[in-house]
């Protein structure tokens, strides 16, 4: 019996699950289907919703971080760029210390730009004549700033005499 009982007992189970549960299913089929469906429906709906708040949250997230790095490396930029502008000012002052200074000049004998409060200014780069707006008065980078949009044009130079503009005690 006990033989019996060790082979009757999965015989039973895979009748009850091959045979009896179907035969049960189809029965019953028109009373759990419409219950099924809606189950179903309501997972689904439930599934999107949390998909889409995911998905926005994800997106305002990776906008966050995205515009700080933005700002970040702007900075880093404006600093790089700055701390350029200063090394190139300096350098060419050493090598040049006799033909050239950092000092601007008011009055001068040369005619082809002696309206200009910056000695050689025609001749000199634009990182040379950056440091030097700094000691001149406003009228004075109003004259740079005229000679240097009839002329070159640079914008680095006009910049900063706009930056020096705004700077200015009213």
């Amino acid at each position: 019996m006990a033989d019996e009982k060790g082979q009757s007992v999965p015989i039973e189970q895979l009748l009850d699950l091959l045979v009896y549960a179907p035969l049960g299913l189809v029965t019953q089929l028109d009373e759990l289907l419409p219950g099924l469906i809606e189950r179903g429906r309501s997972q689904a709906v439930m599934a999107r919703t949390i998909g889409e708040f995911a998905v926005r949250a994800g997106s305002e997230k990776v906008q966050d971080r995205a515009g700080g790095a933005q700002r970040q490396l702007e900075t880093i930029v404006r600093s790089l760029l700055d701390l350029a502008a200063s090394t190139l000012a300096s350098e060419p002052a050493r090598e040049e210390p006799t033909e050239t200074t950092d000092e601007p000049i008011d009055d001068r004998d040369s005619s082809e730009d002696s309206e200009l409060p910056i000695a050689e200014y025609d001749q000199r780069k634009a990182a040379e004549i950056v440091p030097l707006l700094s000691k001149l008065s406003a009228e004075q980078r109003s004259v740079i700033a005229a000679h240097e949009t009839s002329n070159r044009n640079r914008r680095t130079i006009l910049n900063r005499i706009q930056q020096l503009g705004s700077d200015e005690p009213r």
